[in-house]
């Protein structure tokens, strides 16, 4: 891990536990290293700690839920295309078995450490998270639930785990600062590569029922509107909470830059 905010030591013990769970010689060969999401971790270790938990435990929790996540995130990934190639149906085919593979640990050292309750939270979460899937994907739901579908994929497994520990104060502040996430990187997808995600989509359909020309700067515009009404709820949050508030606030600022939303912004001093 190389982001200049992963400076705990117990921090980058879980990662290095993780690296070394997940690494398979077999799997290695056809495909990557799961990418770990590094803002789910830290707010997973400062959302923790934060309860003053046993870092015994808090190890444990963040490298569940890790493994959770890439089971997920692994099974996304399987093409459900008509594959010709034999490498190719190949690689698939282990795609599927990565995922069931980390599955597998993270069961194993729920079952092993007997922690019932953390295993009922991440059950809720996976299912929350792969019926908002479902519903994204059909596109059966009412526009208005279909953005709140994205955000429960983006932010159900920390939501379901503070409010397992009675953290109601974090869970307003991870389902809009997640959700900031993914509009930037959206935004930014679709700028520089023409790229459609979850939003994207969301955006041209609506666009469509009230105008069939669907232009660029219109989709664009509507991704601005998406992300300072998010932006300017996230600030109000984190100025009201110290010291949280302060990596919160230097992980706005870092995403804005890293995806060029807008170089002139500079955070409001809180």
């Amino acid at each position: 891990m190389t982001s200049t905010y992963f400076h705990n030591d117990e921090v980058n013990k879980i990662m290095d536990i993780f690296y070394k769970k997940v690494k398979h010689p077999y799997l290695q060969k056809y495909l990557d290293t799961p990418n770990v999401d590094e803002d789910q971790v830290m707010l997973l270790y400062l959302m923790l700690k934060d309860k003053d938990l046993d870092i015994t435990y808090i190890n444990h929790c963040i490298l569940t839920t890790i493994l959770v996540q890439s089971a997920l995130d692994t099974h996304e990934q399987v093409s459900i295309k008509n594959l010709s190639k034999d490498s190719m149906k190949k690689k698939r085919q282990l795609t599927v078995l990565a995922g069931d593979y980390y599955s597998s640990l993270y069961y194993y050292f729920l079952s092993k450490a007997n922690d019932v309750s953390l295993m009922q939270v991440l059950a809720k979460s996976i299912q929350e998270i792969n019926e908002s899937k479902m519903n994204v994907y059909v596109k059966k739901k009412q526009p208005s639930n279909y953005l709140n579908d994205i955000r429960i994929i983006d932010s159900s497994l920390l939501l379901n785990i503070a409010n397992l520990f009675q953290l109601k104060e974090w869970k307003l502040i991870i389902d809009e600062f997640f959700f900031l996430k993914r509009l930037l990187k959206e935004r930014f997808m679709w700028i520089h590569a023409g790229v459609k995600g979850y939003i994207t989509e969301f955006i041209v359909n609506d666009i469509v029922r009230e105008d069939s020309t669907v232009e660029h700067d219109k989709i664009v515009n509507q991704f601005d509107l998406y992300i300072e009404t998010t932006k300017e709820k996230l600030i109000s949050l984190s100025q009201e909470w110290a010291p949280i508030g302060t990596f919160f606030q230097k992980r706005i600022t870092d995403l804005i830059k890293e995806n060029q939303y807008d170089e002139q912004w500079v955070m409001k001093e809180g």
